[in-house]
């Protein structure tokens, strides 16, 4: 019958042959081969679980991103419909650059245009903060998000990592 060598990593003995009576053929030279072996099976399926649950978290925040690009998206056909709605209006419903602006109504501000334009900015902010945690979530260093971002790592690491883990 041939002789087998241990299983150990990097152990490479040989092993006594099998019993004649029968059973399992020994695998290891020793308890401790036995033990190094099952240490690394252990780190590894570790090592499959954290990566399997860092997969989870980057669905959700890219879920949570793709919400934030629609927020944007909304508020920025909003924004169009308003402007559309201003521009079908007939030349003598427009009004002058030199006439006088009606007061604004009561309990809404004036400015319409640029509370439209200030709710876009916020909602593109709370989609780039979105994608910033999306990109953290998925393993990217902070230097190649603020790459992205047109600053430095360092940068977008005060910028953003509060929001992000």
């Amino acid at each position: 019958m041939a002789r087998h060598r241990c299983r150990g990593p990097g152990c490479y003995k040989l092993l006594p042959e099998a019993s004649p009576k029968g059973g399992r053929p020994q695998l290891y030279c020793s308890e401790r081969c036995r033990s190094r072996v099952r240490r690394s099976h252990d780190s590894y399926v570790q090592r499959v679980e954290r990566k399997e649950a860092r997969t989870d978290t980057t669905a959700e925040e890219r879920h949570r991103l793709r919400v934030a690009a629609y927020e944007v998206a909304t508020v920025a056909r909003r924004l169009a419909a308003a402007l559309d709605a201003e521009a079908e209006k007939p030349d003598y419903e427009q009004p002058a650059w030199w006439a006088e602006r009606p007061e604004p109504e009561r309990g809404r501000p004036g400015a319409p245009y640029t509370r439209a334009a200030l709710e876009l900015l916020e909602a593109a902010r709370q989609a780039v903060a979105a994608a910033v945690v999306a990109d953290r979530t998925a393993g990217n260093a902070w230097s190649e998000i603020g790459k992205a971002l047109g600053v430095s790592g360092d940068t977008a690491a005060r910028r953003y990592r509060s929001t992000g883990r």
